[in-house]
């Protein structure tokens, strides 16, 4: 994982790193708080040598200090605090008062710190100074070279200290800090265990790394009004990412010229990953630029873009593709003329019999000679066949996956079942993006696009010669569709 990669798991997984941070700051104030306070005294010890020879002055002080260091070993032994036991009158036994006293020698000097730690700091240091003491009388007891002589090395306290003025444990300020640190650790290492973890495709980033596609767009959830799906109202955050969408086609074409292809086949892994929602967003946001769009549906499995337009019943792709009506009686205007509908039409017993025949193939050149764009809404591409047989017949396929929903291990299926036929994949469109990842979404933005009425709602329109919903050659609307 590198910076970039790390620095956009911190940026999706906040929340984590900031309840473990907030964690780990009430932990340490609990224990503030429950940890009673602990006072540590000092008293000091200066060590000597008796003798009085200058030119020997220098090797006593090795001496010494090579003497001090063993002192600290045996500043806390039972002889000396059995002695400053009897004479404290302290209820207490010599094994549980050496773990409060401990000795250390400062570096290059004869000095001996000793340090005792007590909840009360006048008892702390009446401990030290009397350790202080009795320590001093044992070093001139084993130090005695006879009983009659002086001792080689003499201990004297020096200074007289007074017992401390704050407590040395809890340390707030620290345990906070550290606190804070523990839980920004976990939270961060949980941030990246769980985005290892995660198996599922979540935006641009893990489309590009794992999938080896580029993001082509970015769509939120479709505005849902009555019992029908469709485009929303022009200005909202789903028809601006519609319109980058379409920008994008050009430059991720397959052609040379950079030109939007001329078929474009919308396919998914697997159902409810928003293809159809996407197929007829798209369409109709091309075909609002002046275009002439053509909408298939090529999911005779399960059609269901008839029912959510609200478009008559009748003959459709399934009906031309058997010679049982022609193209012309088949397709539908709908949405004001907005775009032409080729709907399933009459269901088949063997969709990929009929997919895969010469006469689907001549259909799409006959709708490419005569719109700018086809869009084929096709089923999903793991349960069947359909996708894979439609894909090689269009000039480019878009991946719909589902930000959140979809696996990688689903995914690499999906599109490695396109990829064994050649088919021209331009890269993949995540649907039911988070709208909060939309910039200029504004507070209450969605209240207003509910107050629009979706194109889906619209029925088709009347046209001057046929049924109404019915598109006769050779008439054109104002859009340039023909009617």
């Amino acid at each position: 994982m590198d910076l970039r990669e790390f620095i956009d798991v911190l940026r999706r997984r906040w929340r984590i790193v900031m309840v473990c941070g907030l964690l780990g700051l009430a932990a340490a104030v609990a224990v503030t708080v429950m940890t009673p306070p602990t006072y540590t005294a000092k008293a000091q010890l200066f060590v000597a040598t008796n003798d009085k020879d200058s030119a020997d002055a220098y090797a006593g002080g090795l001496f010494t200090q090579q003497r001090v260091k063993s002192y600290t070993r045996i500043a806390n032994s039972p002889t000396v605090l059995e002695a400053v036991i009897a004479e404290l009158d302290l209820k207490t036994t010599t094994g549980q008062l050496a773990k409060k006293i401990s000795a250390q020698a400062p570096l290059d000097t004869t000095l001996v710190d000793i340090r005792v730690q007590e909840r009360s700091a006048a008892r702390a240091q009446a401990i030290a100074d009397e350790t202080a003491v009795q320590f001093t009388k044992y070093i001139d007891s084993i130090e005695k070279a006879a009983s009659d002589a002086p001792p080689v090395i003499k201990a004297s306290v020096v200074g007289e200290p007074g017992p401390p003025s704050a407590p040395t444990s809890p340390r707030p300020a620290l345990n906070l800090a550290i606190g804070l640190l523990c839980g920004l650790v976990v939270g961060i290492t949980g941030a990246v265990l769980r985005q290892s973890l995660d198996t599922t495709v979540r935006s641009a980033g893990d489309v590009r790394r794992r999938l080896g596609l580029p993001e082509v767009g970015a769509l939120p959830k479709p505005v849902r009004r009555g019992a029908h799906t469709g485009p929303v109202a022009g200005g909202t955050p789903r028809d601006e990412a519609l319109s980058q969408l379409r920008a994008r086609l050009p430059s991720s074409a397959s052609s040379s010229d950079g030109r939007v292809p001329s078929s474009l086949l919308i396919a998914s892994a697997l159902p409810r990953e928003g293809r159809t929602a996407t197929a007829l967003d798209l369409a109709v946001n091309v075909a609002r630029t002046g275009r002439r769009v053509v909408l298939v549906e090529a999911d005779l499995r399960r059609p269901q873009l008839a029912r959510t337009l609200g478009l008559a019943g009748t003959a459709g792709l399934a009906d031309v593709l058997t010679g049982e009506a022609p193209l012309d009686g088949a397709l539908q205007s709908w949405g004001d003329g907005l775009l032409r509908v080729l709907a399933a039409g009459t269901p088949a017993p063997d969709p990929s019999a009929l997919l895969s025949s010469p006469r689907m193939t001549q259909l799409l050149r006959t709708l490419e000679s005569d719109a700018d764009l086809v869009v084929l809404d096709s089923p999903p591409l793991l349960p069947y066949a359909d996708a894979a047989i439609l894909a090689p017949a269009t000039e480019a396929v878009l991946l719909v996956l589902r930000a959140g929903k979809i696996r990688y291990g689903l995914a690499h299926r999906a599109l490695e079942s396109l990829t064994s036929v050649h088919a021209r994949v331009m890269g993949a469109v995540l649907t039911d993006v988070p709208a909060e990842r939309f910039p200029g979404r504004r507070p209450g933005s969605e209240a207003r696009e509910r107050s629009h009425a979706p194109v889906s709602d619209r029925r088709p329109a009347p046209v001057p010669d046929g049924e109404p919903g019915r598109v006769s050659a050779g008439v054109r609307s104002p859009a340039g569709h023909r009617r």
